[in-house]
């Protein structure tokens, strides 16, 4: 009796051994295939960046194959082009994929997402470039605000601060509220004409999977802007 127990032990170790490997594999095969998909389907809506990367999370794996549904799957971007706001990085995150084992099989799945969230950085340096606003810098300097300084053409050394916000249905814009020169150099008239020139709006570059901006924070490291959509195709 104490052999059969040992022996069923070793099997259920084994089992359970071969198992996580078979997940292991289904994940690697599934990240791959649906990162071509991708791909291919920002490739024919002429969206340009470096190969997507997927990570499908949640386990097991295979539980959620045979369910035909997915907890999230995570899809990560590089140096997407177009539009006036550069985007270096841009992290997706599908939640409650649907995609039926049977449809995968034959070929003609169309995974369809419930929620799609991204979020990228974009630094006060890329900001300030693409701003075309030369000569000054930013930092963060509390909620959707910028502190600003530098020196600008015919006024000279500035400093104040600039607001962030969403318009024109998913465009970022930048305004400085605030400016001021160094004691005894300028009349305050005459930055304040300037300042009132200080604004631009920025476009984000063409977005995968319906991705709308939807919020904009202004973070220690840069810019962070947020997109969504729901009940997204994939791929």
């Amino acid at each position: 009796m104490r052999k059969f127990l040992m022996i069923t032990a070793v099997l259920l170790v084994v089992l359970g051994i071969l198992l996580a490997v078979a997940d292991r594999v289904g994940v690697h095969y599934g990240e791959r295939e649906i990162a071509e998909r991708v791909a291919a389907r920002m490739q024919s809506q002429g969206i340009t960046s470096t190969p997507p990367e997927v990570a499908i999370r949640g386990v097991p794996f295979l539980t959620q194959v045979a369910a035909g549904r997915y907890d999230e799957i995570e899809l990560t971007m590089r140096d997407l082009k177009g539009g006036d706001l550069p985007l270096p990085l841009l992290t997706v995150s599908a939640f409650d994929v649907e995609a039926p084992l049977k449809e995968l099989m034959n070929d003609t799945a169309r995974p369809v997402a419930a929620r799609v969230e991204g979020v990228a950085t974009v630094s006060y340096a890329d900001l300030v470039k693409a701003s075309g606003l030369s000569g000054i810098t930013l930092t963060s300097a509390g909620d959707r605000i910028v502190e600003v300084s530098g020196n600008v053409p015919l006024i000279g050394r500035v400093s104040g601060k600039a607001e962030v916000t969403v318009v024109d249905g998913g465009r970022v814009r930048l305004r400085v509220t605030e400016l001021r020169g160094v004691a005894g150099s300028i009349r305050q008239s005459i930055i304040d004409a300037y300042k009132d020139r200080l604004a631009v709006t920025l476009r984000p570059p063409n977005l995968p999977f319906e991705l709308k901006l939807s919020n904009v924070t202004t973070e220690q490291t840069g810019l962070q802007v947020a997109f969504a959509a729901t009940d997204v195709q994939l791929a």
